[in-house]
C-alpha cells in the first residue's frame, strides 16, 4: 500500500470516528453518522482501501480508544449493537465497487443499498446472539428486526442516497482514490 493510500485510510478512519460521536440515542441502537461515513469512505476509496479503513476503525475501537458510539474497548464485543460495526467491513468492501469511475448512478445506489443490507443483517443477527447468549433476554429475529432495523430503514435509505449523491459529486471534482 502506498503512503498516500495509508494517509487516505487514516483520514477516513478519523471521519468514521467523528461520525460515531454525532449520535442520537434511541433505544439499544443509537442513530449515528457512522453508516454514512462508512458509505462515503467506500464510495471514495473503493473496496480494498475502504475495507482496510473499516478494519482499522474496528481495531482502534477494540484497543480502547473511544471511537465507537458507545465508547470503545474489548467490552464492545458484548454490546447488542456491535454487530453493526462488524458489518462495516464487508459493507465497505461491497459499497466500494460503487467507486469505480464511470459507472451509472443507479449502480452506485445498488452498491450502497447492498452495503446497508449487509450492515442490517450483521447488526440484527449479532443483536439476537448477544441478547440470547450473553444478556440472557430471549429475542427472536422478528423482534430484533423490529428493534434494530425497521425503525432505521427509511432514514438509512435517504441518508444512503444522499451519501451516494455526495460521493459522486466529490468524485466528479477529482476526489477518487479507489485502487479497486
Amino acid at each position: 500500500m502506498k503512503i498516500k493510500h495509508m494517509v487516505y485510510v487514516a483520514l477516513f478512519v478519523a471521519l468514521i470516528s467523528v461520525g460515531a460521536q454525532i449520535r442520537i440515542p434511541v433505544g439499544p441502537v443509537p442513530i449515528t453518522l457512522q453508516t454514512p461515513m462508512i458509505l462515503l469512505t467506500a464510495l471514495i476509496l473503493g473496496p480494498k482501501l475502504s475495507a482496510a479503513a473499516a478494519t482499522v476503525y474496528l481495531l482502534i475501537g477494540l484497543t480502547g480508544v473511544p471511537v465507537f458510539a458507545g465508547g470503545g474497548g474489548i467490552g464492545s464485543f458484548i454490546s447488542p449493537s456491535f454487530g453493526f460495526i462488524l458489518g462495516f467491513i464487508p459493507a465497505a468492501f461491497v459499497a466500494g465497487f460503487g467507486a469505480k469511475p464511470g459507472i451509472p448512478f443507479y449502480q452506485v445506489l445498488l452498491y450502497t443499498y447492498s452495503a446497508l443490507l449487509i450492515i442490517f443483517v450483521f447488526g440484527a443477527l449479532y443483536f439476537v446472539f448477544i441478547m440470547n447468549t450473553v444478556i440472557g433476554t430471549p429475542v427472536g429475529i422478528i423482534e430484533a428486526l423490529m428493534i434494530t432495523v425497521i425503525p432505521f430503514i427509511i432514514k438509512d435509505i435517504i441518508v444512503g442516497t444522499l451519501t451516494a449523491m455526495f460521493a459522486v459529486v466529490l468524485r466528479r471534482r477529482g476526489l477518487n482514490i479507489s485502487v479497486n
